[in-house]
């Protein structure tokens, strides 16, 4: 539908028409005050093939937003003071700040190495434990959980405790088939609260994460859990270098930016100052 009939039928559908046209341009669709909105600010709102009534209900819904927007500005330069209206500076401060912004990500933070080499890493983590001090447990093993009546169960708590990629490959394919949830990589930390995510809380409570080789189950009305641990570490210990590795290498490239970006400038207002660029008058 073209933008002039749905104009049209706007304005036998909605409060718009009682608003004045413009006696300085006939195109004007919608007055608030002095300000005028022009059947060209309206030029592409509509997609192209739209559905009338959709087209109806854009444009609309667009004239509603204008006369709200414009009706709020009319009522704060009414009720504002001069002082309270002039935006200039923070709009300058505001403008400042972006162009600051800008420069350091994209021309002085290029400049930088973020080359982090993994003995940089190694100082950093053994520098650093107890600030990187695990606030949720860890875990490397296996969690399955599957239906009471699942099949073979005998035979999976086998595959949980065997080791070998032929046994592995057995007991991923076992639980693709009957598990409704698991975890069969015991090589990976990954944190206990996710790795067994859905269990009961008290269930969760009971298993023994000192216990370590030995496959544990518990059960509920409806499921089994079987967990096999091979190494846990819980809250407060320091977790394993592997879990913090990329954690470390952004905290390290971070506070590289940050040196990084003062050096900068630095180097900015020394030369300046040698090229004078800028000078500081005495009172």
């Amino acid at each position: 539908m073209k933008l002039t009939r749905v104009l049209v039928l706007l304005g036998l559908l909605t409060s718009c028409e009682l608003l004045e046209k413009s006696s300085q341009r006939s195109d004007a669709v919608a007055r608030v005050g002095a300000y005028y909105l022009y059947q060209s600010d309206l030029s592409g709102l509509v997609p192209e093939g739209s559905d009338p009534d959709d087209s109806l209900e854009i444009t609309k819904s667009y004239i509603d937003n204008w006369i709200r927007r414009h009706l709020i500005l009319m009522e704060a330069e009414s009720q504002l003071t001069a002082e309270q209206k002039d935006v200039s500076a923070k709009l300058e401060e505001y403008r400042q700040s972006l162009l600051q912004y800008r420069i350091e990500n994209e021309v002085i933070a290029p400049l930088m190495d973020t080359a982090v080499d993994n003995d940089l890493i190694l100082t950093y983590f053994k520098a650093n434990k107890e600030q990187l001090a695990l606030r949720r447990p860890l875990m490397r093993g296996r969690f399955v959980k599957i239906d009471r009546d699942a099949p073979r169960q005998d035979y999976l708590r086998q595959l949980m405790a065997a080791k070998g990629s032929r046994n592995a490959k057995e007991l991923e394919e076992y639980c693709f088939q009957y598990a409704s949830q698991f975890q069969v990589s015991d090589t990976n930390w990954l944190y206990v609260d996710d790795v067994m995510r859905g269990t009961p809380t008290d269930l969760q409570q009971d298993f023994s994460f000192g216990l370590r080789g030995q496959v544990q189950q518990r059960s509920d009305s409806t499921h089994v859990y079987l967990l096999l641990l091979r190494d846990y570490k819980g809250v407060g210990e320091a977790p394993p270098l592997s879990v913090e590795a990329q954690n470390i290498r952004s905290l390290i490239l971070l506070q590289r930016r940050q040196e990084f970006i003062e050096r900068y400038y630095q180097d900015l207002y020394k030369r300046s100052l040698a090229e004078k660029t800028y000078e500081i008058y005495t009172p």
